[in-house]
């Protein structure tokens, strides 16, 4: 009777734990570049117009590939808003999680390197 106890016993705690594999993270797949409406701005000098200052910009590309909520930095004034009017109406296909879209986060680094 006591090997029968212990036995079932044995047998109750190898069955009550869990006996599913813990869940793997999802595979994520970043956004990439379609393409933009505009032109970025220009970092090469040209005769009688100074080049784009260096900037940078981070930016969220939405689950629909759509950039939102753009922060240039290093700049202000007519390169900033070049920068981000060139950025707002560039397109990606959305980053994906599990096969499903996502938003992120994106920084470019725009300027001109000499």
């Amino acid at each position: 009777m006591r090997r029968f106890v212990l036995a079932a016993s044995c047998v109750m705690v190898c069955c009550a734990r869990e006996t599913r594999p813990e869940a793997k993270p999802g595979k994520l797949v970043p956004a990439q570049l379609v393409g933009c409406g505009v032109d970025a701005p220009d970092a090469k000098p040209r005769p009688g117009v100074l080049p784009a200052p260096e900037m940078s910009a981070d930016f969220q590309v939405d689950a629909r590939g759509k950039v939102r909520d753009v922060h240039v930095q290093g700049a202000a004034g007519a390169p900033a808003r070049a920068l981000r009017r060139h950025l707002e109406s560039c397109e990606y296909s959305p980053a994906t999680k599990d096969g499903h879209p996502i938003a992120t986060r994106r920084a470019v680094v725009y300027g001109g390197y000499r």
